[in-house]
């Protein structure tokens, strides 16, 4: 069973809560050490408060899952990376004590990358024992203008630098293959339990925004975890950042991965089957 840690800016959208629940309904294959909160800045939230809601959030998730160990999330950096960076936080520490505890801790990271990044600066020797897989950038050839990248580019660069072992899931237009609407995820979920209707409830909901179709981004990087064989993937040379936060590609550089394509269906029928299951359903615990 694989270790892992999920970083993740939780309250930025739905997907984190999902890409949660899909964790916490993983146990026969993941085996969750911590969640670490990640900072963003959207609406009225920025970099402070944000981190407080995702971690009400996470409970929130956690206690709709059934799961009673809510202590293992942790709050996580409330700026963005730079290089002259020196916080600290519990997430930040955490990291670090799983990393060294275990011969081998995979951290999937769903929002920006600065707890990861601050991870190794503080403590590079963790470098060889996690191994990182990132949702975030455009494909190769594309400029970089997604959410989880242009918040946190220094430290986007600073872990690329580092040369950690790290597999890149491009938002467009590997996870754009996730989009779904809301009829489909009625149709799948609804009245399964108390967390599927939850999902059902908020997917319309974007900051004021009404959403009747919408890209669940981050369970891209749990599904990846979890079956491999639903993604095709590539080796190349660490390409660097240019000023207009596009790639520059090389040819010498440390190797590594970045996913090219993924199917979509037999990553949406892994999560709902798993999430239907059980639950949470009008205060009553379900088995199915």
């Amino acid at each position: 069973m694989k270790n892992i840690i999920l970083d993740t800016d939780l309250y930025n959208e739905i997907d984190d809560q999902i890409a949660l629940a899909y964790v916490l309904k993983s146990k026969d294959e993941l085996n969750l050490k911590a969640v670490t909160i990640a900072p963003f800045t959207k609406g009225e939230y920025n970099t402070k408060t944000s981190i407080d809601k995702s971690y009400e959030v996470a409970k929130k998730i956690f206690k709709m899952c059934n799961e009673q160990n809510d202590k293992i999330i942790f709050k996580g950096a409330t700026e963005y990376f730079t290089n002259d960076s020196t916080q600290t936080n519990s997430a930040v520490n955490e990291i670090i004590q799983i990393a060294k505890k275990n011969d081998k801790t995979y951290i999937l990271s769903i929002g920006c990358i600065t707890n990861i990044a601050l991870a190794i600066k503080k403590d590079s020797s963790i470098i060889n024992k996690i191994e990182v897989i990132w949702l975030g950038t455009n494909f190769l050839f594309m400029k970089n203008d997604d959410f989880n990248f242009r918040q946190d580019v220094e430290a986007v660069r600073y872990v690329l630098d580092s040369k950690v072992k790290i597999t890149i899931i491009p938002v467009y237009p590997v996870s754009y293959g996730l989009m779904i609407s809301k009829y489909e995820l009625e149709s799948r979920i609804r009245n399964s339990n108390k967390l599927c209707n939850y999902f059902c409830d908020i997917f319309t909901d974007d900051y004021g925004t009404e959403k009747i179709r919408r890209v669940i981004w981050d369970i891209s990087a749990i599904a990846y975890m979890i079956n491999k064989e639903w993604f095709e993937t590539m080796e190349i040379s660490c390409p660097r950042i240019k000023e207009d936060t596009s790639f520059k590609l090389t040819k010498f550089r440390h190797k590594i991965k970045f996913v090219q394509n993924l199917d979509s269906t037999e990553i949406y029928d892994d999560l709902f089957s798993k999430i239907t299951k059980w639950g949470i359903y009008e205060n009553k615990i379900l088995w199915w």
